[in-house]
């Protein structure tokens, strides 16, 4: 791995595990969407990442779980081979809509459970549902866009 391939994985670790994953399921993502091959055994990325077979496996369900990591196997051949596949980030991308349907859902619960304090003390709670409700309608439209322009070959 290049030092410039080092500092992307290492990135990608802080930053996943500022959205609340582990620095280790950050790196291995990272890892997994810039390796040659592009399908790696838990050896594969334990070595290019200096850490045990054990994390790799950990991590390994925690991408799992999150649709970030394929898991598939070769005929003849015991062993797991994990790839980052073009679609995790589409499920990632179709799933962002729910997300901010649900923290503005939130954010209304929330106006509503102090529908009887003065408007200036609810204004940053305002402020949060209609961000969250503007995001909620148009992210959905820039990833339209988004699918349409790849699938024309524009993205």
């Amino acid at each position: 791995m290049t030092p410039q391939e080092s500092a992307f994985v290492e990135e990608m670790g802080q930053f996943l595990a500022g959205l609340g994953m582990t620095p280790m399921a950050g790196r291995m993502w990272g890892w997994l969407l810039i390796c040659e091959p592009p399908e790696q055994t838990a050896a594969d990325i334990a070595e290019a990442l200096h850490a045990s077979r054990g994390a790799i496996s950990g991590t390994a369900r925690i991408l799992g779980n999150a649709g970030l990591v394929r898991r598939s196997t070769r005929p003849g051949d015991r062993r797991e081979y994990f790839s980052a596949p073009a679609e995790a980030l589409d499920s990632m991308l179709g799933s962002a809509a729910s997300i901010y349907r649900q923290m503005r859902s939130i954010a209304e619960r929330g106006l509503a459970a102090t529908a009887d304090r003065p408007e200036a003390s609810r204004a940053r709670l305002q402020e949060f549902h209609d961000v969250m409700a503007f995001v909620e309608r148009e992210v959905p439209l820039v990833i339209s866009r988004f699918f349409a322009d790849r699938k024309q070959g524009a993205a």
